[in-house]
């Protein structure tokens, strides 16, 4: 009998609660979609099937943060659908030394508590709701709680423990009264008012039951308010057929009959009530009761309900030896016993020793005897269950003492690993920091040494302008003085001796001498180029200025001083000199100045062309080609010169190019931007 309201209990528990930590589904998530479908599916068999999906798509993760809730979302549907599964979801998350997610852990131990029961493993089923009560404790989550303090008081009922079911029972209800849920208070009154019944509290049990008829009126809207109205009628009807007062017990067990329904809906608890009626009469002598009697076995039988077999067998052979009918007396009352043994109902077993020992006269010492042994072995079981609960409740609190101290010591070392990582982090950067000082102290010092480079080229430069300078005065200089030899010297005198030559001839009469007069005419013609030299030498004076150009032709000078090479020298007059940076304009004259030094030493020409023209509106390209007997490009190897020249054309951001053939000679392309 008290197996239907834990039963009931457990059912209601479940549909009934409001989910908490619902995921947050993402619909770009395969196995969040998949599960979405299962919790929303209506129908068991689409519902199993979409969870086994999910299931499987789940074996290829672990156990991280997402796949945790995914796995208790499985857990859920799974337990909805009736499905064993669950519990070895359950023990896998339970297992998995990571999880701290209290959530997690008081689900999953509430999941397997209820599984635990229905297996008839009480000792079992008791730890995993006193760990779930812990957790949901934890989290301060109590209506969870509450609930599993009231299954707990449960299982200490059906164990007999009647006292400790009343202590947590009240704790129960504490909570459900505080947090106005009116499912978990009426089953906290039915809890309480079967404790009472088992302390023989007959008047303290009516009292509860009644408080659980007022709670139902809260409860119309749920789909277990048949249910819930005909419980309490039942087991008033049971306080009142254990205070012989068999017409208020027929008369409560004929209310809840009366509901429309019952016997299609609520098939156990009508044969329940139907017995409690039928024994009723039985017992004030309307032996019409024999009719119920065998209309609740029928319905035990079909049912497969064990408890509704034992009691209407216990009955019928208490009905039967009544009417001193011992063969069919003991035929149920032995088939009764026998099933009560084997399924470990010994309360039952114990009623039906005493009538065995009443049909049976010749054993009645056998029977008397075993009634004994069993109440007391009954007795000892109930202290030791005492006993073993309340080391379970020892345990579970030493655990989670256990648990916390754990907790306490990994904060302490992740606190300890954060400050040693804090510290290398920051020797790292204090590292890097100096790294990067030093790093940028030497880009610096390189900065620095290029522009006291660039510096030092423009003073070796400005030495060549000016040396080119003083090179290109001291050709005016003499330029100068030749042409004033030439013009007031030389041509003064060859002027004087045309006319005086002149003179002479005319005093001989000669002057109308055809040779005379032609050698006169020739030296007019000598004085005539003699000025216009001398012109030309003054007034070309300052027309070859100091320039870049200049210096690239005196670089020819002194090499076709002391070798066979001819020069040519082609310049675009679109270059003007004057706006080329004097940096580039260097390195331009040491690039040339030693592709030409290789060509003296290595290329065995006779002539080089240098052309210089300007190609884009900021670029030169300088073309340096020779008549040697060139080289294999891809054979030898860059020396010290055409490195020199590579580093300063990159300098200089340009670019070079070098092509040579065998006995044709070499051609170096360069591209200079200024």
């Amino acid at each position: 009998m008290k197996n239907l309201i834990i039963l009931l209990f457990v059912s209601v528990f479940f549909f009934s609660c409001k989910k908490e930590n619902t995921n947050d589904f993402n619909t770009k998530n395969n196995i969040d979609i998949l599960l979405t479908k299962a919790s929303q599916s209506l129908n068991p068999d689409s519902k199993l099937n979409i969870a086994n999906k999910a299931s499987k798509e789940l074996e290829n993760y672990g156990l991280d943060s997402i796949s945790r809730k995914q796995n208790i979302e499985l857990a859920r549907i799974y337990y909805s659908l009736d499905n064993k599964k669950y519990v070895n979801i359950c023990k896998r998350l339970l297992g998995n030394q990571n999880n701290q997610n209290n959530d997690e852990i008081s689900f999953c131990n509430f999941l397997l508590g209820n599984f635990y029961y229905n297996q008839a493993k009480y000792d079992e089923s008791y730890t995993y709701y006193s760990n779930a009560e812990k957790a949901f404790l934890k989290k301060n989550n109590l209506d969870y709680v509450s609930f599993s303090l009231a299954f707990k008081a449960n299982i200490l009922i059906y164990k007999k423990d009647f006292v400790g079911a009343e202590v947590l029972a009240i704790k129960a209800i504490k909570i459900a009264i505080q947090k106005k849920n009116n499912e978990l208070i009426y089953n906290c009154y039915l809890t309480l008012g079967n404790s009472s019944l088992g302390l023989s509290n007959f008047n303290k049990a009516i009292e509860y039951f009644n408080k659980a008829i007022s709670t139902c009126q809260n409860l119309e809207t749920s789909s277990n308010y048949l249910a819930f109205s005909i419980q309490p009628l039942n087991y008033i009807s049971i306080v009142y057929q254990k205070q012989e007062k068999y017409n208020k017990s027929i008369h409560y067990a004929e209310k809840a009959l009366n509901f429309a329904g019952i016997k299609n809906k609520e098939i156990l608890i009508y044969a329940y009530l139907t017995n409690n009626v039928a024994y009723s009469k039985f017992k004030l002598g309307d032996k019409s009761s024999i009719k119920q009697f065998q209309e609740t076995l029928k319905i035990g039988d079909s049912i497969q309900s064990i408890p509704i077999q034992i009691t209407s067998k216990t009955y019928l052979g208490e009905y039967y030896l009544a009417q001193k009918d011992t063969v069919k007396s003991n035929f149920y009352l032995k088939s009764a016993q026998n099933q009560a043994h084997k399924n470990n109902i010994f309360e039952d077993e114990l009623k039906i020793l005493q009538l065995l020992a009443q049909a049976n006269p010749n054993d009645k010492s056998f029977y008397s005897n075993r009634y004994i042994t069993l109440n007391d072995s009954l007795q000892n079981v109930e202290r030791a269950t005492r006993d073993k609960f309340a080391r379970i409740e020892f345990e579970t609190d030493e655990i989670t003492n256990q648990n916390q101290l754990v907790s306490k010591e990994n904060d302490s070392l992740y606190k300890g690993i954060w400050i040693v990582l804090g510290f290398g982090i920051l020797s790292l950067m204090v590292i890097m920091l100096w790294y990067t000082n030093k790093l940028q102290n030497a880009k610096n010092r390189e900065l620095l040494l290029k522009q006291e480079q660039q510096k030092a080229n423009e003073e070796i430069y400005q030495l060549i302008l000016d040396q080119q300078q003083q090179i290109e005065e001291g050709k005016n200089i003499e330029k100068q003085r030749i042409s004033l030899e030439l013009h007031d010297g030389v041509m003064g005198k060859l002027s004087a001796v045309r006319l005086n030559l002149y003179a002479a001839l005319y005093k001989a009469n000669l002057i109308e001498d055809e040779l005379f007069a032609k050698q006169i005419d020739e030296i007019q013609t000598v004085e005539q180029e003699i000025r216009t030299i001398a012109h030309d030498l003054n007034s070309n004076l300052f027309s070859d200025n100091a320039n870049f150009i200049g210096i690239v032709k005196e670089l020819f000078t002194k090499i076709e001083s002391h070798s066979s090479i001819q020069f040519t020298l082609q310049v675009s007059d679109a270059v003007n000199w004057d706006l080329v940076n004097n940096v580039v304009k260097i390195n331009l004259y040491r690039i040339v100045q030693e592709a030409l030094q290789n060509i003296e030493k290595y290329a065995q020409a006779s002539n080089v062309f240098v052309v210089m023209t300007k190609i884009e509106s900021n670029e030169l390209q300088i073309e340096i080609s020779d008549d040697g007997k060139g080289f294999d490009t891809t054979l030898k190897k860059d020396g010290i010169g055409l490195n020199n020249m590579k580093k300063r054309v990159a300098e200089l951001n340009g670019k070079i190019s070098i092509k040579s053939t065998l006995k044709k000679g070499t051609k170096i392309n360069l591209i200079i931007p200024y």
